[in-house]
């Protein structure tokens, strides 16, 4: 509607494909009749869509997903390592423990990120 009141002719693409309203992720596909007018109604479809920042809590929850991420890469050189020991029993133990420490302390504190994440959302919503 908003490029037709801007005169721009176009048609909208598959749209009863929607399942009348019960999958509202497809997108909405249009056609712009004429090329010369494809610059200007992007701009206009730009305008339209909503820049809403992400919420406080992705900062947060980023970064938890990213400690974990990292968490399982030690997981797997503490599994290298202790398949070594076992093998060839060439290392020290001490080592072993505290690459276990580190790959549990990154766990821990990668879940509670992303758990403790919606809790800026609250906070910057002003309730505690």
């Amino acid at each position: 509607m908003a490029l037709e009141t801007e005169g721009i002719p176009c048609k909208l693409l598959g749209e009863f494909d929607r399942g009348v309203g019960l999958m509202p992720w497809l997108p909405v596909r249009v056609a712009i009749l004429n090329d010369e007018d494809l610059e200007r109604a992007q701009a206009i479809v730009a305008r339209l869509q909503p820049r809403t920042p992400p919420p406080p809590s992705w900062r947060w929850q980023k970064r938890g997903l990213l400690l974990l991420g990292l968490d399982l890469f030690l997981l797997g050189a503490l599994a290298a390592r202790l398949d070594a020991y076992r093998n060839d029993r060439e290392g020290s133990v001490l080592v072993l423990y505290a690459l276990a420490a580190v790959v549990l302390l990154v766990f821990i504190t990668g879940v509670l990120f992303v758990v403790l994440g919606p809790r800026a959302d609250k906070a910057a919503k002003g309730t505690p």
